[in-house]
This record gives structure tokens, sequence and C-alpha cells, in this order.
């Protein structure tokens, strides 16, 4: 096996040891005849080539985009992640092979995932089936890249078959790889391990905390990478009486934690509890399920769809808890109480706990003793 099937079969592996439901080949978002989905994708590809050849001396900033890295507000798409603002020339790309997307944050979409999809179908590369998609998106990330001048690539995460493809690009040389956190990176096991590959060139993280993390583990080797903050929104907030939860779901669990589902169970409504549930951007289509669940429950339950949860939040007293959602991190680096509810996200957000303002309960009666006592 060659360095590169054998580096993105470890990557694969390392993202999978987190969560066993982790899938790097599935999208299933939307649903579109495959033949559907390979027209519009080529019809893009096409538009973007002659785009770029049409502005040979212009130097683009391609965003990669997909599930999970794009918030929908009615019917508009925003990128959660990076303010457009200042980067110049902006092209979008939706590496996602089962959705269709027009723009995301006024910019034009460019989709290559039918292509993908309809390539790594003809493709019959030996070993895990994973490489067939790999190499599509290799194959049709370069055949782009040949025709721009020295973009800037900003990539939300470098771990999946779409990010290694940049990764490994034989047009490497001729662009700024920007890998931008998407996610919590500290304990995460794909940033866990010192890669003897350059991953970036730039790196976009939250906090301080993960600049000295990935200094010490995955770029231990490259001293020459480069670190920048991204700011998080801002908004005004007052105290407010009564307890006002923000709950964070995570994919791996059918619905709500069960902890956190059994003290929804024991408020009753004399406790002015509000309850704020912002759903993972891949359970988005599973609302109906969680509203199901919490049909019966005697607090007041809203569903946060807000374009970013910091930025729409007024509470200052507000309590985030989830099983091991990144939002945990979010929340610490704001100064919100935060409370883990599982033992996954224990072992993730280890180094946050300090039992006052980031709290472990694995239990009911520990939650309920972590969101009652005042910090």
């Amino acid at each position: 096996m060659t360095f590169e099937k054998e580096y993105v079969s470890k990557i694969l592996d390392q993202a999978k040891k987190f969560s066993p439901s982790y899938s790097v080949i599935a999208d299933n978002e939307m649903q579109y005849s495959n033949f559907y989905k390979v027209f519009v994708s080529v019809k893009d590809v096409v538009s973007l080539i002659f785009r770029l050849i049409f502005n040979r001396f212009t130097k683009f900033s391609f965003i990669y985009t997909g599930i999970g890295l794009y918030k929908q507000v009615g019917d508009q798409f925003h990128d959660r992640i990076l303010d457009t603002s200042s980067i110049e020339n902006v092209i979008y790309i939706n590496r996602s092979k089962d959705t269709i997307m027009d723009q995301v944050s006024g910019f034009k979409v460019y989709n290559i995932g039918g292509m993908v999809k309809g390539l790594s179908g003809l493709l019959k590369f030996t070993g895990r089936k994973e490489f067939n998609v790999y190499f599509s998106y290799k194959l049709i990330n370069d055949f782009i890249l040949g025709f721009a001048n020295k973009p800037d690539i900003y990539s939300p995460l470098f771990y999946n078959l779409n990010g290694l493809s940049l990764v490994f690009s034989k047009h490497r040389k001729n662009f700024k790889l920007i890998e931008v956190q998407h996610g919590s990176m500290i304990n995460f096991p794909t940033y866990s391990t010192p890669s003897t590959l350059k991953i970036a060139d730039v790196f976009f993280v939250k906090n301080q905390e993960t600049i000295a993390y990935l200094k010490q583990h995955l770029n231990q080797n490259f001293s020459d990478i480069q670190y920048e903050l991204l700011a998080y929104p801002k908004s005004n907030t007052v105290f407010k009486e009564g307890k006002y939860i923000l709950y964070a779901s995570t994919v791996e669990f059918s619905g709500i934690h069960p902890v956190f589902l059994d003290y929804l169970t024991q408020i009753r409504k004399t406790e002015n509890v509000t309850v704020f549930i912002r759903l993972h951007p891949r359970e988005k289509n599973k609302i109906d399920f969680f509203k199901n669940q919490v049909k019966n429950v005697e607090a007041k339950i809203i569903f946060d769809e807000s374009k970013n949860w910091l930025e729409s939040n007024t509470i200052k007293n507000l309590i985030v808890v989830s099983p091991w959602s990144s939002v945990i991190e979010d929340a610490a680096d704001n100064k919100y109480k935060a409370i883990i509810i599982d033992e996954l996200g224990k072992k993730r957000f280890e180094y946050l706990i300090d039992h006052k303002n980031v709290i472990y309960a694995n239990d009911v009666t520990q939650l309920l003793e972590a969101i009652h006592h005042d910090i």
C-alpha cells in the first residue's frame, strides 16, 4: 500500500475511533435522482472552469462547504464558521454528494458531489471502499485547481475524504491551504498524533489552548505553520429570572440524551424553566422526532434554529448542556456555565472541567445539582 493510501486509512480510522457512527461516505440530507446530481455537478464544474479561465489572473478564495458547515435560516443558507466580509473573490464549493446548493452567504455555490458520486461508482481501487470516493474527490479537485491562480483554499476539516484529497493534491505547492476549525480539536483523535505530513499552511482556530494543542500534537513536526484566531460573535446579554438551558444535541444518539430526557420529565411548570434545543446540523431533519420526545414536558421548549446561538442569545445566565457537542467549548470560552452529561464528553473536554464553570454530571441527580448550583 502506498504512503498516501496508508495515511488516508489511518486518518479515517482515527475519526471512527471517536465516533463509531462517523461516516465519510454518506450525506443523505436531501434526495435527488443520481442523474440530476451528476447533471448539476457537471454543469457547475464546467461553469467554474470557464470562470477561472476568463479570470486567469485573479486570485480566488475557495471555501469548501457541506452538511454541518452551513445554517439554513428560512430559505437562505449561511456559513456557520467563516465571516466572509474580509475574504476576497469568494468561490464556494459544495462537496456533499447528496445535497445541491445555489448560494451560501450570498455567494454562488459550485456543486461537485454529483460528479464524485458518479465517478466513484466507476473507479475500482483495491482495499477499503472509501478509496473510490477519495480518488474521485482528488481527480475532480485537481482538475479544478489546475485552472486556478494560486488560490487560498479554506477547508473546514482535513480528515474527511475531500479534505484529504486537498492535502495530497498534485497542485499542493500552488495554493495556500487553510484548515478552519469546525468542532473542538483538542483531544479529537485526528488531531492528537504528530503528523509526518504538513496538513495545512494556516489554521484558523477558536482559542489559544487549541493553538498550543496543535503545536504539541498534530503539527509538532512543522514549526512554520501559522495560526489565526476566529472571532466569536458578540451579543448583548442580561440576567433573567428563572432557569434557561440550551441543550446541544449530538448525532450519535437517537434523539435527546437519556440523562437530559430524565431531567426534562421532572420539571414542573412552577419552576420557571425554559429549554432551548439546538439540533446538530445533521439532525435538523429529525426535528419532529425531537418534538415528539418533549411533547409532554412542562417546561417551555423552544427549538433554536438561529444561525449562531452565541450571536442570538440575550441571556447572561444561560446554562449549556450537551453530551459532547463542541458547543461546550464555545460556552466555556464565552463564560457560560456548561454541563457535560456523557462519559465520552468527559474524556473529550476533560481539560475544561473545573467542577464550577464546566461540570460533568453523569446522572439526573448530578445534573439537577449542577443546574441549580449558582456559580
